[in-house]
């Protein structure tokens, strides 16, 4: 048995940084892109990370469908925002609460 691969979907301009990490990179340019990627998944990757821009562009029913998904796991990260104030630890906090099932305190 293999263990469940990572994937990133991301648009061209913040690929490369994901790349550089080493996992596995697909780029997409809009919403009909990434349906498209994630339509081609295999079952062998456990955790796709999708730029929240374009998982935000996805259709309602798309989206519907990849949360009810036990694999993959489909987990919007937003990109750089370098006017926002961060709110990580509420993003982290709602990860694990739909991990688990539960709303954990981190303190």
């Amino acid at each position: 048995m293999t263990s469940p691969k990572l994937v990133v979907i991301a648009t061209r301009g913040s690929s490369a940084g994901f790349a550089l990490s080493g996992v596995q990179v697909l780029e997409a340019e809009d919403a009909k892109d990434t349906a498209r990627e994630l339509a081609r998944l295999e079952d062998s990757e456990g955790v796709v990370i999708v730029d929240q821009r374009l998982y935000e562009e996805l259709s309602d029913e798309l989206r519907r469908s990849l949360g009810k998904s036990a694999t993959p796991v489909v987990i919007p990260v937003p990109g750089p925002n370098w006017g926002a104030e961060s709110t990580a630890h509420e993003y982290i906090v709602d990860i694990l609460r739909r991990a688990i099932g539960y709303r954990v305190r981190l303190q």
